[in-house]
């Protein structure tokens, strides 16, 4: 059947036509014919190496991913917590089996594979897959992570998960290229290049040259970079390019003219990149990434050494049940409170806020409407405190272990960060008065309830105060935002430094200052002028 398919489509694609020519009346024009029988015997042939060597293509393909669903099937979170297999699995379905379905379709009109008619299935968007990128690109920058090693699915040192295949890396530094990120597409697509050198090597047996969008994509690339002036990556890449296709060698022939007037274009876009990179190009954002990675030690000047203790809260039955106190800071005063949910209330918690989750925005200036950014990366949920009780159980504790009034706090805020997700250093109060009620004022303290462990990453940073604090399961983190004067406390600017591996669950509540005045006096001495000069970006 497949075989006279392809001879009705090699003959349509020939303009078959059936003529009156009366070729049997006479030998000489029988060679026209055995002529046409050569050429269609030749486009047969090469239309049936073509398809099988597709469908070996496809079946590879098929059966790499299969062994991925076989890997996720053993442990899910497991799976989905991996930066790595998150990005593969995108790049698959907004691109992979697109071009698994033109494949297909270019073998044989008649096999009907169009995955736009499979309704109820979900595709990532082009805004995931880039988000999945600049994942991976803020977890290789922000804990100094090899490029080889992620790519080989190893994170800090532990193999999580298969490969990236020489055209990932290819499709993630492209789409960095796109991002106008070029010194992470310099890395990606060398990791690419050297991946690609590997895979042609004799050992292996797969030896089919790339699809020929491959070839334009890496071509375009190259010829971009080379516009740019990195002509080594240039170089490297093209010369690649080449060997797959060395007929390609016309396409090379750029004037002067065109390659100055692209060069200028390109290098204004990175001028105007250096000059709007703003924070992230400080110094003091350098130093939140050393935090997050741990390699600065906290700061020593304490009224006295740090200490692990009993604490018996504000609550008579604290006598009887004392909590598990770590402090962490004392000027701020910064503090965990230990095992203070048990799993089966955060597994109710958790499962109460999924259905309401929704991207995290930053609060918008006065007037302005919230707004998606890569500044922080999550998603969540709002609850009221009434939804459940343990949630005035929450609130209780908190009050019991701090002794503040709960009477203006914001709704319990449920918050996820997947894998590579993060919030970069913010501070909790707000600066501007009108950002909350005057009868409410300001946050005066925040807690963030700890729904989740955290295998690597995820910590909550304070670069001001050089320290961390790692997830823990049922734990409190709990500090203030103001001076007791309720000035703003410029120190405690804090941040969720990138889930490496995991999936980070937290619960915040915000506490208000109005009706603290007992719970917390001010003292007779204004004490705002320690942190004067924090919030001053370096």
């Amino acid at each position: 059947m497949k075989t006279e398919l392809l001879t009705f489509l090699v003959l349509a694609s020939l303009g078959y036509r059936c003529q009156a020519t009366d070729y049997f009346s006479s030998i000489s024009g029988l060679e026209q014919l055995l002529h046409t029988e050569h050429t269609l015997m030749s486009e047969l042939s090469s239309q049936l190496d073509a398809t099988r060597n597709t469908l070996k293509q496809l079946e590879s393909e098929v059966t790499a991913i299969k062994l991925e669903h076989a890997m996720a099937a053993k442990g899910l979170e497991n799976y989905l917590t991996n930066p790595i297999n998150i990005y593969r699995l995108m790049k698959r379905l907004h691109t992979d089996w697109q071009q698994m379905e033109r494949r297909v379709q270019q073998m044989s009109t008649q096999i009907r594979f169009n995955i736009t008619q499979h309704y109820g299935l979900n595709f990532p968007s082009q805004e995931d897959v880039d988000g999945a990128a600049l994942a991976l690109v803020r977890l290789q920058s922000t804990y100094k992570l090899d490029v080889a090693q992620v790519a080989a699915g190893i994170l800090n040192g532990i193999k999580y998960g298969t490969d990236m295949s020489w055209q990932d890396c290819f499709v993630l530094g492209q789409q960095l290229f796109e991002m106008e990120d070029y010194n992470n597409t310099k890395v990606w697509l060398r990791e690419s290049m050297e991946r690609l050198r590997r895979h042609q090597q004799p050992q292996h047996q797969d030896h089919s040259a790339p699809e020929p969008t491959i070839l334009n994509s890496m071509e375009m690339v190259a010829k971009s970079l080379f516009q740019m002036g990195d002509f080594d990556t240039a170089y490297e890449l093209s010369q690649r390019v080449l060997e797959l296709d060395p007929s390609r060698i016309r396409n090379w022939h750029l004037s002067a003219k065109a390659a100055n007037v692209v060069q200028g274009e390109i290098g204004e876009v990175a001028q105007s990149r250096h000059a709007d990179g703003g924070y992230r190009l400080t110094q003091e954002f350098a130093h939140y990434e050393k935090v997050c990675r741990g390699e600065v030690s906290a700061s020593a000047a304490q009224q006295r050494p740090l200490r692990c203790r009993y604490a018996r809260g504000q609550h008579a039955y604290r006598v009887l049940a004392p909590l598990k106190l770590e402090e962490h800071s004392l000027d701020p005063l910064v503090v965990s409170y230990h095992d203070m949910l048990s799993p089966q209330q955060i597994i109710e918690l958790r499962q109460m806020a999924v259905p309401h989750m929704k991207r995290s925005t930053v609060n918008p200036l006065p007037g302005r409407q919230s707004k998606k950014s890569a500044f922080r990366v999550s998603k969540n949920a709002w609850l009221e405190y009434d939804t459940h009780p343990m949630m005035g159980r929450m609130l209780r504790d908190l009050s019991d272990a701090t002794g503040l009034d709960m009477t203006y706090c914001e709704q319990l805020q449920v918050a996820n960060y997947g894998v590579g997700g993060h919030y970069e250093p913010h501070w909790d109060f707000f600066v501007d008065s009108q950002h909350y009620p005057a009868e409410e004022g300001n946050r005066i303290a925040t807690a963030i309830f700890y729904l989740s462990d955290v295998e690597q990453g995820g910590a909550t940073a304070f670069p001001f105060l050089n320290f961390a604090v790692r997830p823990q399961l049922g734990n409190i983190l709990f500090w203030y935002n103001l001076h007791r004067s309720l000035d703003m406390d410029y120190r405690t600017k804090h941040a969720g430094c990138p889930v490496l591996k995991g999936s980070k669950w937290i619960a915040n509540i915000w506490i208000h200052e109005a009706t603290q005045t007992f719970a917390r006096p001010c003292d007779v001495i204004r004490d705002n002028e320690v942190s004067l000069g924090y919030d001053i970006i370096e």
